[in-house]
């Protein structure tokens, strides 16, 4: 079961996920996980259409996967930027002219110019607004964002993923020993009395006696719903064919049940 192996793996994906710094960390753990549970799965799968399924359940669950990764949190850090020069600069600016205009409004006042001396004060003013404003509003570049995974929402998510995995394997499983179990003919009492006539054509050596046992075996073979195919065009997939010196006669017929090939049949073909 898939269940009893990952919980083998359960420890150290957990571990792994805690310690991942961000999403695609936690997609390379997830995802490596998974493979190592779909390797281990496949060994032990009983015929190729197991081996099949359980690549196509895999890779389902590798997409879910990367869906159930987007349960994450941000971790959002400001730090100052590094100033250059000419930022410096930028910065000081408005400072600069805010001092240049104070100083040009105690002039003015001095000279009695009482309106120069407003507008000089309101050009202070808007540069200490300017420079205050500048230094109060974040700058993106000085902004840095990191996803984190919650990794114990992540683990309670892929327990139940795997537990489905685990529900959609066994169910297959199931559908296919059903499948191959119906499709198998059942020996029931009809076989008896030919296969007994066949036995006793051997033991006789008597050909002629052995054909007489046809009949009976065709009507047990129809009665589990099982078809006699002669060889035709349409039906050539279900033949092995052979050199001939006249194509197309059957050699041996098709057995067929429900449009599926139980045994193979044998025909010929020309030779040019």
């Amino acid at each position: 079961m898939i269940t009893n192996s990952y919980e083998s793996l359960r420890g150290d994906l957990e571990k792994n996920l805690n310690a991942c710094v961000d999403v695609k960390d936690a997609a390379d753990a997830l995802g490596r996980t998974l493979d190592k549970l779909r390797m281990e799965t496949r060994s032990q799968a009983d015929t190729p259409a197991l081996s099949r399924e359980t690549d196509r359940l895999f890779d389902a669950a590798r997409q879910a996967a990367l869906m159930m990764l987007s349960v994450t949190e941000a971790d959002i850090t400001a730090r100052p930027a590094l100033l250059t020069g000419k930022d410096k600069l930028r910065q000081a600016l408005p400072w600069a002219s805010a001092g240049i205009s104070l100083v040009l409004t105690a002039w003015m006042e001095l000279l009695g110019q009482h309106a120069g001396a407003v507008v000089a004060l309101i050009g202070a003013g808007v540069s200490v607004a300017q420079a205050w404003l500048k230094q109060s509003r974040p700058d993106a570049a000085d902004m840095t964002a990191r996803t984190r995974v919650d990794a114990r929402e992540l683990m309670r998510l892929s327990d139940r993923l795997i537990h489905a995995l685990d529900d959609a394997l066994e169910q297959a499983r199931s559908e296919q020993l059903t499948a191959a179990t119906n499709d198998k003919p059942a020996l029931t009492s009809d076989w008896y009395a030919p296969i007994q006539m066949l036995m006793e054509a051997v033991y006789t050596q008597d050909g002629a006696y052995a054909l007489k046992a046809v009949p009976q075996l065709t009507s047990a073979l129809e009665d589990q719903g099982i078809e006699l195919c002669p060889f035709t065009e349409e039906n050539r997939a279900w033949f092995d064919m052979f050199p001939g010196t006249e194509p197309g006669l059957t050699i041996r017929p098709a057995l067929v049940k429900n449009g599926r090939v139980l045994a193979r049949g044998q025909a010929t073909e020309s030779m040019a």
